[in-house]
């Protein structure tokens, strides 16, 4: 009887892990926004997001001449969260190809399919579809309509501000489509045209020494920004040896930056070739104001800090909101994760600095005398 008793006891022991296990995790998972607590309060045109050129255009979809090494389910999975997407119409089924059928195909359907079943395991993800189109509004309607994603479409009126990633996460209108098509319905607002809200760089690059900032297709004064950063062969395919090269920093984050403070706009959709070789993902990070080496679950609040002007030329302060109580200690560090200055036991709200940062990215870093930990990031042009 009493063996009996002990192991009902532990069961039941067992089981109240179990559940503050699982209330624990759904705690943190609803603190996510996109992989990041820290990206939850950015508005969407505010945030950058690795996006993969012709996500469908795979070695591992069995693709010929591909774009990508792994498929659009393995692209998701390891942080892609904007995806384009070539469509062309088949005896009136929307289908998927690069150019010519011939090279590899598959109906639209199936990758739609993949990408509700990611949004549904993901409540916490925002993704983006960016079409190259060459069937109509209505085919792409009613395959969005087939997989069921239409139940996650963002619809955004251009006499408002873009939300944040929360809002969108909160009204489970997590999925944003463009399409370079201009032919939506009145009823189809949510087909949106990329060059009314978009503007990018160059699209044809045979060489990495070739990318410059210029704008191509879409008005500069457009909220969104698509960096195209990707490297094709004269015949317009993927060159995996030279997006190895373009991908890895310190090119590739360089070259984000100088666009950035030359254009004056926040690069949103960082577009590559093999998304999976070189520094991606950091890229993404480092202009997202993300820091992988802090445990960023205990950074609150990153608009509590402010830093005027930003970018930076000589002298800028730091304002620190009142919510911060002093003394906190401050930390900047550079985007390699270096740390290049800290003050401890600030007394002030207001700081100024000398501009001895060489040009780049930087991160602020602030913990407060309760240990929260506040973040920002400035520009310096030096």
């Amino acid at each position: 009887m009493f063996l009996l008793l002990a192991l009902k006891f532990k069961i039941y022991k067992l089981k109240l892990t179990l559940s503050v296990i699982l209330i624990i995790f759904s705690l943190t998972a609803k603190g996510q926004c996109n992989g990041s607590s820290i990206l939850c309060n950015k508005s969407y045109n505010n945030v950058a997001y690795l996006t993969t050129h012709n996500s469908f255009n795979s070695e591992e979809g069995n693709f010929s001449l591909p774009n990508q090494n792994f498929n659009i389910v393995t692209q998701l999975n390891n942080g892609v969260r904007a995806l384009m997407l070539d469509v062309y119409d088949s005896g009136g089924t929307p289908m998927v190809y690069h150019g010519s059928a011939i090279l590899g195909s598959n109906p639209l359907i199936d990758y739609l399919n993949q990408i509700n079943q990611f949004l549904s395991d993901n409540p916490n993800e925002i993704v983006t579809i960016i079409f190259e189109c060459y069937t109509d509004a209505n085919s792409i309607e009613n395959v969005i309509n087939q997989s069921g994603l239409n139940t996650y479409l963002y619809t955004h009126d251009t006499t408002s501000s873009w939300p944040t990633l929360q809002t969108m996460i909160n009204n489970n209108t997590r999925l944003v489509i463009f399409s370079d098509v201009d032919d939506a319905a009145t009823n189809q607002q949510w087909y949106h045209y990329v060059w009314d809200f978009a503007v990018e760089t160059h699209y044809s690059v045979n060489n990495q020494n070739d990318f410059n900032c210029d704008f191509n297709r879409g008005d500069s004064i457009n909220d969104l920004f698509i960096f195209n950063h990707f490297v094709t062969t004269i015949l317009g395919t993927g060159d995996e040896n030279a997006s190895s090269v373009a991908n890895s920093n310190p090119f590739f984050i360089n070259r984000a930056l100088q666009c950035q403070i030359e254009k004056n706009k926040f690069p949103n959709f960082l577009t590559v070739d093999f998304y999976d070789l070189g520094n991606t993902n950091e890229v993404v990070s480092l202009l997202n104001g993300i820091v992988t080496s802090i445990n960023e679950n205990n950074i609150v609040k990153s608009e509590y800090i402010k830093v005027i002007p930003n970018p930076i030329e000589t002298n800028f302060e730091i304002e620190v909101s009142n919510n911060i109580k002093t003394p906190y200690n401050l930390k900047i560090i550079n985007n390699l994760g270096v740390e290049v200055t800290f003050t401890k036991d600030i007394l002030n709200n207001k700081i100024t600095l000398n501009n001895s940062y060489k040009k780049g990215i930087y991160f602020i870093l602030i913990e407060d005398n309760k240990r929260n930990l506040y973040s920002s990031k400035f520009i310096s042009n030096k």
